[in-house]
């Protein structure tokens, strides 16, 4: 197991034989000879009000459909973990060159920072690193 930090921005596990590419941005994560790649960004919301929240899902909802993502919300999830606000959501698009691929979505939040990551193969390779992208999520922690 080794660490990815992006100081003031986030912290994440990566497993045994994952690198990151922390020059870019957003930041890749990914296994060299794997299927496919976690990209995650951060940003700084503006100044909410007092006691003001941010709701990750619908953040979530908001960038999918300005990407052009038909965005279902029966297939989509919110919830709440290690103090976080979580949205989540799977859905699958065609391939420019052919074929089908599977995209992953989460928005995190502790409202003083935002960070989508998305993932991304094809439909084929869908389960092939998903535990390792779970755990990789899982260990996420905010600056």
């Amino acid at each position: 197991m080794s660490v990815f930090e992006k100081p003031g921005w986030f912290r994440l596990e990566l497993p045994e034989g994952w690198e990151a590419d922390g020059d870019e941005d957003p930041v890749s994560v990914y296994q060299p000879e794997g299927p496919g790649a976690l990209q995650v960004s951060a940003q700084a919301p503006r100044p909410l009000p007092p006691g003001g929240k941010i709701d990750a899902y619908l953040l979530l909802r908001a960038f999918l459909k300005q990407t052009g993502v038909e965005f279902d919300d029966l297939d989509a999830r919110r919830y709440s973990e290690r103090g976080y606000d979580w949205a989540s959501c799977e859905y699958e698009a065609d391939d420019p060159d052919g074929g089908g691929l599977l995209w992953r979505a989460w928005m995190a939040t502790n409202h003083d920072l935002v960070v989508f990551l998305s993932y991304c193969c094809r439909e084929e390779d869908r389960d092939r690193e998903r535990a390792a992208v779970d755990a990789i999520i899982a260990s996420l922690e905010l600056k």
